[in-house]
């Protein structure tokens, strides 16, 4: 027991000293180089920005009660849909990142002429078959009645139903989000 406890000292101490963790992270931030007052250039090639690119962003629907979202972005060999969320370090409870969880990767994304938010995108198999990893995004008009009057409220979401039957991932997940927070 006291072996374990010297040797989870000696590795605290070491990791401290290191400046692992959030602290040393920010050591390399380049706002931080400006601040003590070091030169910071920026290539004119990489500031561009380029439309029609590798990681385009097709759509991304946010949560405005915690700031997750749900993003299609186009990658080097197609599309993927992936969920991104704020956690937390458990090694530093002050530190926090981004979770970056994909739905599915894709071959294809068609997307509607009327909305480009609706949209289904698949995987096309070496079969040629397709259905197994499918992302699928519908709008939905809903209309209630307020209770005690006849006066109705309308409501439009964006419904999306990832498929994903690929071994060790969960074979459907289903998002509502409002449109308003769909771009």
């Amino acid at each position: 027991m006291k072996v374990s406890l010297r040797l989870s000292a000696v590795v605290l101490l070491g990791v401290s000293l290191l400046g692992l963790g959030c602290e040393g992270a920010d050591s390399r931030d380049p706002l931080q180089a400006i601040e003590a007052g070091a030169e910071v250039k920026v290539e004119p090639a990489l500031a561009e920005v380029k439309q029609g690119a590798v990681g385009d962003t097709l759509m991304r629907c946010t949560q405005p009660q915690d700031g997750s979202y749900l993003e299609v972005v186009q990658t080097a060999t197609g599309y993927e849909a992936a969920t991104v969320v704020e956690a937390y370090d458990p090694w530093d409870c002050r530190c926090t990142y981004e979770k970056r969880t994909v739905l599915g990767q894709y071959t294809q994304c068609r997307r509607s002429t009327v909305d480009p938010r609706i949209m289904n995108c698949y995987r096309v198999e070496p079969t040629g078959s397709i259905g197994k990893v499918v992302l699928s995004t519908t709008r939905v008009q809903r209309t209630q009645m307020v209770i005690g009057s006849s006066q109705t409220v309308s409501y439009t979401d964006l419904s999306i139903a990832a498929i994903n039957q690929d071994p060790g991932q969960t074979p459907r997940q289903d998002f509502t989000y409002g449109l308003a927070d769909c771009q």
